[in-house]
């Protein structure tokens, strides 16, 4: 009798560790500051009956980071200013960053005879400031997850090279209710004076991270869903919209993407809750990180707002964060 044999292929199975973390939805403030100094854009120079472009004629281009100038190390735009004053005209080596990779380059300052100072056509710029949601932080580490987006320059739109960022309290001041004309926006300031809540040390695509010295929350530990268990439906964010603690509100997924190149806007979401759109019209800018939380677990972090309907707006998967957590050295 003849036996049909068929192989059976060994599978490996691996429990997957659940991941608790501590959800915040807490208003903070960033005061943030850059590795190097950002070039913005590159302005021409007027000189007499011409112009001159020493930036871009030197191969210089918005989102580049200076590092270096004849070997001095550039940690704030005073340091430029201050060589370039120096220089009298001199040709000057520099060194810069573009998309992860050193170049080295010489740019000759010009005077005009307006100033007589010397110049090189570059705005720049090596900090920043503004508001953002705490979304995460474990409760043994003390590693903390914030925004679901890294923080990009206002001009070029490229995520900032971190050096450090201080995290401290903030406060609400006013809302500007979002419509399909105005996007909305939480308005706060700090209010923790020189106190600082702890330090972010990594901005990338899906956000800024880094480690608390002063929790902000005290809610209970959650777990962290597996991106299989998100379903389309009913869940809530938290954020905070007053001076109080932060407050449940509830949205509906409408789309899950499960594109592995997609990291942030992971997430289709409509704000449903009638105190949420009477109060922001629904999705607004400051509440980049607000978590998301549905059938008791965190599945992920608003994101981007849609700005022609205020209501919708994206989530990312909590899942893509933590992940990128756990590969910060800190």
């Amino acid at each position: 009798m003849l036996l049909n044999i068929i192989p059976i292929k060994e599978v490996n199975v691996h429990n997957t560790e659940k991941k608790y973390v501590v959800p915040c939805g807490n208003l903070f403030g960033i005061k943030f500051y850059t590795k190097g100094v950002v070039v913005i854009k590159c302005s021409d120079i007027i000189l007499n009956d011409k112009t001159e472009n020493p930036g871009s004629s030197g191969g210089l281009a918005p989102g580049d980071t200076i590092i270096r100038i004849n070997n001095k190390e550039v940690v704030c735009c005073n340091d430029i200013k201050e060589v370039v004053s120096e220089s009298k005209g001199n040709s000057l080596e520099v060194a810069f960053e573009r998309q992860g990779k050193e170049y080295i380059t010489r740019l000759t300052p010009v005077s005009t005879d307006s100033d007589g100072d010397f110049h090189l056509g570059l705005w720049i710029r090596d900090s920043c400031a503004g508001l953002g949601t705490m979304t995460f932080y474990e409760p043994d580490s003390k590693r903390f997850a914030s925004l679901g987006h890294g923080i990009c320059d206002s001009d070029t739109g490229k995520v900032l090279p971190l050096d450090s960022a201080l995290i401290t309290e903030a406060k609400v001041a006013s809302i500007t209710k979002g419509s399909q004309a105005v996007t909305g926006s939480i308005n706060g300031y700090f209010a923790g004076g020189d106190k600082t809540l702890g330090v972010a040390l990594r901005n990338c695509e899906t956000g800024l991270y880094g480690t608390l010295t002063d929790t902000p929350c005290q809610a209970q530990p959650i777990e962290i869903a597996n991106v299989q268990e998100i379903t389309k439906g009913p869940a809530q964010i938290i954020c905070t919209l007053d001076n109080g603690e932060p407050q449940y509100y509830n949205i509906e997924i409408t789309r899950i993407d499960y594109d592995i190149n997609n990291k942030t806007k992971n997430l289709q979401i409509i704000a449903t809750d009638k105190r949420l759109l009477e109060k922001t019209g629904g999705i607004v800018q400051g509440m980049s990180g607000s978590p998301i939380l549905q059938n008791g677990k965190l599945i992920g972090a608003v994101t981007h707002v849609l700005i022609t309907n205020s209501a919708k707006g994206y989530g990312i998967f909590a899942q893509n964060m933590f992940n990128d957590m756990e590969k910060s050295r800190f």
